[in-house]
């Protein structure tokens, strides 16, 4: 009898179907050739081949192994050649066919390979009926590689090769994958095991988190962040604002009574030494760290916006806004030498080094009357009294919405731009999960060009081809329709103030807020339960913040003219040890 051909083998098909496990759900066969491409990857190519041997299976057949190599070296010719024996079916060859010559075209813009990339622009995209618009960028690309900056010569080994493994793996969805394997499959499911015990852990809180594949990861309450830690009690009269700088060595605070407070975040996971950023008579109602903690904004009631170096607690600017002018938001961009400023009725943007107080740049506002405002990158994200939140991207002034189901008083962004948090007049708190990409590209002056890069110079035109290559769609078709939680406190009657959650915790878990009932609430972001309920402040608790660096520090500010520190009791317990 001659032996089974290699597609059988590959696929399986050879023999009875086997499984493996207590549950029956794994596949033998696909194990067997999940585990010799992991010894591959470790650099045991002889284990591979000897597993292949005693069981009878191979990993994949020669043209999935010839197709991989050809579009790991940048073979092009070659892969499309081998296609139609790896595709899985011909509806998908067209796509398949599309995202080689993207990628050919791209490298050869990417190393000013400028004829070549036009005859395959010509001759070989351009047949395929592709959309007008992809066609488009992709022929924009090439003549900025033609203005004289346009050659990406510096085009790095190392660029190359990730563009190819990015399109390796979009090629994935459109071959069999039971001929080729996706890359590194193996470390794939376990990750996504691991992943899975640690969301399933609903008190998970730790940056140093070593899971075992011998056991299962268990985490318990003592990881949040609820054991008594300090009150302060520096301000006069009540405290409307509370935030920690992104390095974690600062916290601000803001006051009715006037003034701006800069406190140090010491190693024992306390706030001393507080300085006075500003005093005045009227009250102060915002602070806000620049990115990199060098700089803080505070805004106040009578509509200045005031500049302060951190180090030295100095006022550098005031960018006053008008005496019948409110200042609703405060928000810096990622460069930290522009920020935002809300008002009621506009929204403007400053330079921390600009010249004269007026706005660099006046942006048109999404609302007849804003509430507040927060910048993600490129994009600004706002609401007002029209129950919308309005996303509005800079670069090409395009604006999208969704439909909040009660007027927002209030945004927060996570720290890692995935999470959005609208406090509801209501009384209650939505989180919305944001598409991967939403800010883009940041205003000029913003990323490449505060760097001192032209808006054409070849590090941005590599960054253009990349985005391109990754072939994902515009964030802004995505956004989502409905919030992933809504979280309500015990008596969801309307509220009278503006109230200001977070998230955070390790890998951003939990979303904290404080209430008119004098609690702090904080909840899984996960699953949506309610974790834990603090008390301990007299008055209404206006804001919550969660330290940047530490998981296990939260703070709050309330009416009761008080900041008020808790501990995770795991951290307590090994700072007093």
């Amino acid at each position: 009898m001659a032996p089974p051909h290699p597609l059988a083998v590959c696929n399986g098909s050879a023999g009875p179907q086997q499984t493996l496990g207590s549950r029956g759900l794994v596949n033998r066969t696909e194990y067997i050739r999940v585990l010799e491409q992991a010894l591959r990857a470790l650099g045991y190519d002889s284990v591979a081949e000897a597993l292949e041997h005693a069981s009878g299976i191979v990993q994949q057949p020669q043209q999935a192994s010839a197709f991989r190599q050809a579009v790991l070296l940048g073979s092009y010719d070659e892969a499309l050649q081998l296609l139609p024996s790896v595709a899985a079916d011909d509806g998908v060859m067209d796509r398949a066919r599309f995202l080689l010559l993207r990628q050919k075209y791209l490298e050869g813009v990417q190393q000013g390979r400028t004829a070549e990339a036009l005859q395959v622009l010509r001759q070989q995209l351009q047949p395929l009926r592709v959309q007008q618009q992809v066609l488009h960028s992709l022929a924009a690309l090439l003549l900025q590689s033609g203005t004289g900056s346009g050659a990406i010569a510096g085009v790095s080994a190392a660029q190359l090769e990730q563009g190819r493994a990015v399109l390796l793996d979009e090629l994935q969805e459109s071959l069999m994958p039971s001929l080729l394997i996706p890359e590194r499959r193996l470390e794939e499911l376990v990750e996504q095991a691991l992943v899975t015990q640690l969301e399933r852990s609903r008190y998970h809180n730790s940056l140093h988190t070593r899971l075992s594949l011998f056991s299962d990861y268990q985490a318990g309450a003592e990881q949040l962040p609820t054991q008594p830690n300090q009150v302060l009690e520096d301000h006069s009269s009540e405290v409307w604002c509370i935030s920690f700088s992104q390095d974690g060595c600062w916290a601000a605070s803001a006051s009715k009574d006037g003034s701006a407070l800069l406190w140090a975040v010491t190693a024992g996971e306390r706030l001393e030494n507080p300085r006075v950023l500003l005093r005045q008579p009227v009250p102060c109602q915002l602070v806000a760290f620049s990115p990199d903690s060098q700089l803080v904004l505070t805004a106040s009631l009578d509509s200045v916006v005031r500049l302060h170096d951190v180090q030295s607690s100095k006022l550098l600017r005031s960018f006053p806004q008008g005496r019948e002018v409110g200042v609703v938001a405060i928000s810096w961009f990622p460069c930290s030498r522009q920020f935002l400023v809300a008002t009621h009725k506009l929204l403007a943007v400053y330079g921390t080094q600009q010249a004269g107080a007026a706005p660099q740049r006046r942006l048109p506002s999404c609302h007849a009357f804003v509430y507040d405002a927060v910048v993600l990158g490129g994009c600004i994200i706002s609401v007002g009294q029209d129950r919308q939140v309005a996303f509005s991207r800079l670069g090409d002034q395009r604006v999208e919405h969704i439909l909040e189901s009660g007027t927002v008083t209030s945004l927060h962004l996570s720290p890692c731009h995935r999470f959005l948090t609208t406090n509801l007049a209501s009384n209650c708190v939505h989180l919305w999960q944001l598409p991967p990409g939403l800010g883009g590209q940041a205003l000029a002056g913003d990323g490449a060009a505060a760097n001192g890069h032209a808006a054409g110079s070849s590090d941005t035109l590599v960054q253009q081809c990349q985005g391109l290559a990754a072939g994902s769609s515009d964030p802004f078709d995505e956004l989502p329709s409905a919030p992933l939680h809504e979280y309500r406190m015990a008596d969801a009657r309307p509220g009278r103030y503006v109230l200001r959650s977070c998230v955070g915790g390790a890998t951003s878990g939990f979303v904290a807020c404080g209430a008119e009932d004098c609690l702090l609430r904080i909840w899984s972001r996960v699953s949506g339960e309610q974790l834990a309920c603090l008390s301990g402040p007299a008055g209404c608790v206006n804001a919550v913040a969660w330290h940047p660096r530490n998981p296990s520090l939260i703070a709050c500010a309330s009416d009761d003219a008080t900041i008020r520190t808790w501990l995770a009791p795991v951290a307590h317990h090994g700072r007093m040890g």
